[in-house]
């Protein structure tokens, strides 16, 4: 057998790092640190940069694998998160993410109907969602919006469109 075929590629192309590919993420650890900073101090963080900058590898593989290691002590090393885009069904996509995160039981009878009804009902529908969920005590949850930028192009697609995505964005900031 080839010693290269044993060797793994340090890089994982155009998808961004994951959570298991921490060891091979360095070099954007004073990044990590300034974003666990503003995640302790404020809800609602965004990373702003260039398309392929790499941001989501930012937040996917340096964040998240700092946040589950215990790395943000005032809050513990306790977190459920839930990673989801706008894509072309920004609440659709939202309530997979948090049945995908297992915060519910999937077994249950109508829960996808449920859980995003939870979400179109107000604007603290995801607050809502959270409380009912099977989130354990103590236990905190992040929901990472990776590719926001999608929203943006709901204006072009008419008033219904423009209307979930003002519904999204609403969500988020409560």
């Amino acid at each position: 057998m080839n010693v290269k075929s044993l060797m793994k590629n340090p890089f994982p192309g155009l998808r961004p790092f994951t959570q298991e590919e921490d060891y091979l993420f360095f070099g954007r650890e004073e990044q990590t640190i300034e974003l666990l900073k503003r995640l302790a101090g404020n809800r609602f963080v965004a990373v702003v940069g260039t398309s392929g900058s790499g941001k989501s590898s930012l937040v996917r593989c340096g964040l998240l694998s700092e946040l589950l290691g215990g790395k943000m002590l005032q809050a513990g090393a306790s977190w459920e998160i839930a990673v989801t885009h706008p894509g072309g069904n920004p609440m659709a996509l939202l309530t997979e993410a948090l049945l995908d995160a297992d915060l519910y039981d999937i077994e249950e009878e109508h829960v996808r109907e449920n859980l995003l009804a939870t979400l179109n009902r107000s604007h603290f529908g995801l607050v809502e969602a959270v409380k009912q969920s099977d989130l354990g005590e103590g236990t905190n949850f992040l929901l990472v919006v990776d590719q926001f930028e999608e929203i943006f192009r709901f204006h072009e697609a008419g008033q219904l469109q423009q209307e979930i995505a003002n519904e999204f964005v609403s969500l988020l900031l409560e």
